[in-house]
């Protein structure tokens, strides 16, 4: 089963003059392929009751190497650091000491207004791993912390009955590598036209 947002039903509340003030923040495709690099999607139905939302922060899961935000018209994107207890090679052999570890941004939505808020992540290859994006909604007036999780051995759609569920990715099984071969293979044929090159 395909985990993506009903955008169309927060539209329709919206239609009908009924509160979307309880509707999640969640991404719109809470599926993504296993292993690969992709950018994800944040969507924000509200701010705090009433009150605009000012400043939208993302935690990096620990499992998500590499988490950037894209930048959002009228809003100012930033990131926070963090040093690692010890360096870890990264592509290329070279050494990396911190990693973001936040990613927020600035700027003003006000009520009855939804806003997307793009990120690109660096996914983990565990088909089947859960993903929390806990996220924190600052206002004008108050904050929202989206922070609530469930454990591993309950079914993911008991989120739903916390508080303020995380958002959240399921990791699936990709139907194809991303580069149209695996990386195995595409290092093999490296590989090879360096011999090549060198003869």
């Amino acid at each position: 089963m395909k985990l993506t947002i009903a955008i169309g039903s927060i539209a329709a509340a919206l239609l009908a003059g009924t509160s979307i003030a309880s509707a999640h923040i969640v991404m719109t495709d809470m599926e993504a392929p296993a292993g690969y690099e992709t950018t994800l999607t944040l969507l924000v139905p509200h701010g705090c009751g009433a009150s605009p939302a000012t400043e939208v922060h993302i935690k990096r899961p620990d499992a998500v190497r590499t988490i950037v935000p894209e930048q959002k018209a009228g809003w100012e994107a930033t990131t926070k650091m963090r040093q690692l207890d010890k360096p870890v090679k990264a592509e290329g052999g070279r050494e990396v000491s911190e990693v973001i570890d936040e990613i927020s941004w600035k700027g003003k939505l006000p009520a009855g207004q939804i806003a997307k808020f793009g990120f690109f992540a660096n996914l983990p290859d565990k088909v089947g791993e859960r993903l929390y994006f806990k996220t924190i909604v600052k206002c004008e007036q108050g904050e929202e912390r989206w922070v609530d999780t469930v454990a591993e051995t309950d079914e993911i759609w008991r989120v739903w009955l916390t508080d303020k569920p995380s958002p959240f990715v399921v990791l699936k099984k990709p139907d194809h590598p991303q580069l149209g071969v695996d990386f195995e293979t595409l290092k093999k044929a490296r590989m090879e036209m360096k011999t090549k090159a060198g003869k």
